[in-house]
This record gives C-alpha cells, sequence and structure tokens, in this order.
C-alpha cells in the first residue's frame, strides 16, 4: 500500500502525530524536501514524534519515508489530490469531467503497481507454470474475467494451461487423463479470501500441485498457502464502492508482465508461430 494511503489511516495516530501526517499529505512536496528537524518545525511537533509516525507505516525512518513518498509523487502531475478508488466521481462532476477522472484513476492505480509490484516474485511464478505439465488457472467472479483473458492469451503460446471448471472439476478433467508429475496452478482473486479459493487451494495441495496466486489483498490468510504471491494492494474497500477499477487495473497489469515473461522464454519460437497464426488466418476460407 502506498505511503500516501497509510497515511490516511487516521486510527494509526496519535492527536500529536496527527499535526505531522496531514501536513505530509497536504503538503508532500515540501515534506520531501524537508529535513526531519525542518519538518517538526513545520508541525509543531518533534523529530521523536515523525519518528513515531514512519514506524506506524512501516519504514525505518524519516529518510526512507521521503524516498517512498518521493515515488507517489509522479501521479500527482495528472491531479492536485489522489483519486478516490471507491466512489471515484461526486455530485458536482460532470459528465464532460469523466475522461479526466478515470485517467488519473487509472494513471494513480498503474502509479501503485508499478512502485509496489515485486518482479522477481513474478518471474518466480513464470518458472514455475512454464515448467508444469498442466497449469489450471483459476478465477471467481470479476477476477474470473482476468484469468480467462490471460488464458486466451496463453493458448498462443502452446502452453498446458486450462481452466478446470470447463472440465467438470478437478476429479475428472486434464489432470487425471495427463497423470501429469508437475502440476501447477495460477489463481486470480481480489480479495483472495472466498469459501472457494481456500477450498481450490486445499484440493490443489491434496493434488501436490504448485500454487500461484495474484492478488489485491494484502491482508488475505490465504497468502501464506501458496508457494508465490504476487501483492497489489488496490485500497478498495470490500463494501460501498462503486466498481473494482483500480483492483481490474492493477491485476490486468500484472497479468500482461506474466504473458510477456512467459513469451519471452521462446521468443523466437513464439514469434514465428504468431505469424504462422496471422497468415492462416489472412487465407480465404473457399
Amino acid at each position: 500500500m502506498s505511503i500516501l494511503c497509510q497515511l490516511r489511516k487516521e486510527q494509526l495516530f496519535t492527536s500529536s502525530e496527527m499535526e505531522v501526517v496531514n501536513y505530509i499529505v497536504t503538503h508532500p512536496k515540501t515534506a520531501v524536501k524537508a529535513t526531519i528537524r525542518e519538518l517538526a518545525e513545520l508541525t509543531y511537533s518533534s523529530p521523536s514524534t515523525i519518528g513515531r509516525v514512519c514506524k506506524k507505516v512501516g519504514v525505518e525512518g524519516f529518510t526512507e519515508l521521503k524516498i517512498k513518498l518521493a515515488t507517489e509523487l509522479d501521479r500527482l502531475v495528472v491531479e492536485s489530490k489522489n483519486a478516490d478508488v471507491n466512489i471515484p466521481v461526486g455530485p458536482e462532476d460532470r459528465v464532460e469531467d469523466f475522461p479526466r477522472i478515470f485517467f488519473n484513476l487509472h494513471y494513480q492505480a498503474l502509479s501503485d503497481a508499478y512502485h509496489t509490484v515485486d518482479i522477481k516474485v513474478l518471474k518466480n511464478v513464470a518458472d514455475v507454470l512454464y515448467r508444469a505439465d498442466a497449469v489450471y488457472v483459476l478465477g471467481s467472479q470479476q477476477s474470473l474475467v482476468l484469468a480467462m483473458d490471460f488464458l486466451c492469451k496463453t493458448a498462443k503460446l502452446g502452453l498446458p494451461f486450462f481452466n478446470p471448471l470447463m472440465n467438470n472439476g478437478f476429479n475428472n478433467n486434464l489432470y487425471k487423463k495427463r497423470r501429469c508429475k508437475r502440476p501447477a496452478a495460477l489463481l486470480v482473486s481480489q480479495y483472495a479470501d472466498s469459501r472457494r479459493i481456500n477450498r481450490w487451494i486445499g484440493e490443489l495441495k491434496s493434488m501436490k500441485s504448485d500454487i500461484c496466486l495474484i492478488t489485491a489483498n494484502q491482508d488475505s490468510p490465504n497468502i501464506n498457502r501458496v508457494h508465490y504471491a504476487v501483492i497489489v494492494d488496490s485500497e478498495e474497500a470490500v463494501t460501498g464502492k462503486l466498481g473494482n477499477f483500480a483492483s481490474r487495473t492493477k491485476l490486468s497489469y500484472v497479468l500482461d508482465m506474466l504473458y510477456m515473461i512467459l513469451f519471452m522464454k521462446d521468443y523466437e519460437e513464439n514469434l514465428e508461430n504468431m505469424k504462422s497464426w496471422t497468415r492462416e488466418r489472412e487465407r480465404p476460407e473457399w
């Protein structure tokens, strides 16, 4: 989760700490340029108070906070404030404002994902999926759309990826027909805490499958139950939101990168296969 979003969690801070927090949120560019003593003077606080704020947002000190805050300020070029990921439009907004509002919303989501995604973990996920002789690609509800889009793209690579729900579930599908020695699974889930996800992970574990999870919920209890987890916190509320705008953008961003990592493993072969497929499509059917 971004530093600015963590600073907005008022329940984390005391009243004296909130003086520091409010100043940083309101004047982030000034805070980035200030020393810890200068910020203490500006907020009528002390360096020790600023140090406690830093600890509560998960950084070691003020220098690290400034570095992380600076990486987030690029998205503020578009608009002087963060877009509300839960309710991005207000009653005063006009339809003519929507292009700007949603550009800023998706730009903000991509900026967050860019600065937080762990590319090393994503490469490990790609390695697991590439080595497997059968890969379950799973998602539920809105995440299923993203999972199926990924499945359609990877079909071009000739990899043994499939959705078991299209083959009558785990107990009657390609897994038994192939007698796979190295099965794997990719789970795409915004919250990754539903009973369905819990059941899938249990079933996959019983099949000794390597399990990879892509989620927008850093607090999911299932993160510790899988082999690899790629986390891009969406900062969206579970309820009271107009849609999964930010999480959809972030999860799509990660899945697109995963697809390209897989594509690069056999780049020349995949490129030639795609050219051949295109030439076949261009031929008349008579």
